[in-house]
């Protein structure tokens, strides 16, 4: 930047004032805005979730370790099957999934945004036209709207990757 003819260093806030411009960016901030409340709370659940673990795990596995050595046949059915539980292999995954979550988290507050977006602009278009389309030309050309094929073709896309899934 500069002033007076002389070069200045850009300050943070000055970087924050350029990308406050980009509409994009706004938009994006408006809507986390509009939804802090949800926002707060899946990062506060989240933030329990991982300071708590290690606790987590160690009461999971006290539990199992518990079962396992109680006779409770009579009592539990299907307590005999706890038995054969791998405790050492169960603490593993379960640190893997909470460290896994960790770096998942900001995937999914962006997912969670897109889709809250996405469910505030429905809703206020369905308001807007609440026939929608007719019968099955209706649906057909709507269809021609490549907003709605390329949501289509994601949705289809999810659908087969869930399909192998699902099939191995």
């Amino acid at each position: 930047m500069t002033a007076n003819g002389q070069a200045v260093a850009v300050s943070p806030a000055d970087q924050i004032r350029d990308r406050l411009d980009d509409p994009t960016v706004a938009a994006s901030l408006n809507a986390l805005l509009d939804h802090a409340d949800l926002l707060a709370v899946l990062v506060t659940g989240l933030d329990g979730f991982v300071r708590r673990g290690d606790l987590i795990t160690d009461s999971l596995t006290s539990a199992v370790n518990d079962f396992k050595g109680v006779s409770v046949a009579g009592v539990l059915p299907g307590a005999e099957a706890l038995k054969g539980v791998d405790v050492q292999g169960l603490t593993q995954t379960l640190v893997t999934l909470s460290n896994s979550l960790v770096v998942a988290a900001p995937a999914l507050n962006s997912l969670l945004l897109q889709v809250g977006q996405a469910v505030a602009e429905g809703k206020e278009a369905a308001a807007a036209d609440p026939g929608g389309p007719k019968g099955l030309f209706g649906l057909w050309k709507v269809t021609k709207d490549p907003d709605v094929a390329r949501g289509l073709g994601f949705m289809i896309q999810v659908a087969r990757a869930f399909g192998r899934q699902v099939g191995q």
